[in-house]
């Protein structure tokens, strides 16, 4: 079976794009500041969302796949730091998730390692080991798919992860909770929600 091939809705990269220089006009304001403490970071802030920000527009001008999947594995490359390939004997459950709540949750789609500190322990470049740093403070997955990233729902992306390798399972939502129930909450029995942290998707 041939790699399929994801690629980035180019709207949303140009929203992107627009949302770095809106950070760095805002940053421009202690970056020329008296201080020498806020010049720094003002600059240091400008530099590197400038650096996001030029990626961006060059991915938007010329968008290369976000995401390829083949008989080796999943290629990762949503982020400015991509993961890149993950392969399916280091993959054991695809799982999917929610991160944050509201308008501002991403869906998407957990890749689950079967040996995370291995595959940590790999060659990265700098800007990766800050980027896995990142999601481990907000506990986020090491490595996920995201669906703002792919131009297609991430649904479609797991009907393909099943067809190439039956074997791996690939869950609607969390794994099974323990045996040890525990008593919902008046509001989570109102709403009929049996596991509160399925995804709504």
């Amino acid at each position: 079976m041939d790699a399929t091939r994801y690629y980035p809705p180019r709207w949303r990269l140009w929203l992107l794009v627009l949302g770095c220089l809106f950070l760095v006009a805002v940053l421009l304001l202690p970056a020329t500041s008296d201080v020498p403490f806020l010049i720094g970071i003002g600059w240091l802030g400008v530099g590197s969302i400038g650096l996001a920000a030029a990626v961006l527009v060059a991915r938007a001008l010329r968008p290369g796949p976000s995401v390829v999947i083949d008989g080796q594995g999943i290629t990762d490359r949503t982020t400015l730091a991509p993961t890149g390939l993950v392969r399916w004997d280091e993959i054991t459950v695809i799982r999917k998730r929610e991160v944050g709540r509201g308008m501002g949750a991403e869906r998407l789609l957990e890749v689950v390692l079967s040996d995370p500190d291995g595959f940590r322990a790999r060659p990265r470049s700098v800007l990766r080991r800050l980027s896995d740093r990142y999601r481990a403070a907000l506990r986020q997955p090491a490595v996920s798919i995201a669906g703002s990233m792919v131009s297609v729902p991430l649904q479609v992306v797991m009907e393909d992860i099943r067809q190439r390798r039956p074997q791996l399972q690939v869950l609607e939502g969390p794994p099974p909770a323990p045996p040890k129930t525990r008593l919902l909450s008046g509001s989570q029995r109102r709403s009929g929600r049996q596991h509160p942290d399925l995804p709504r998707w």
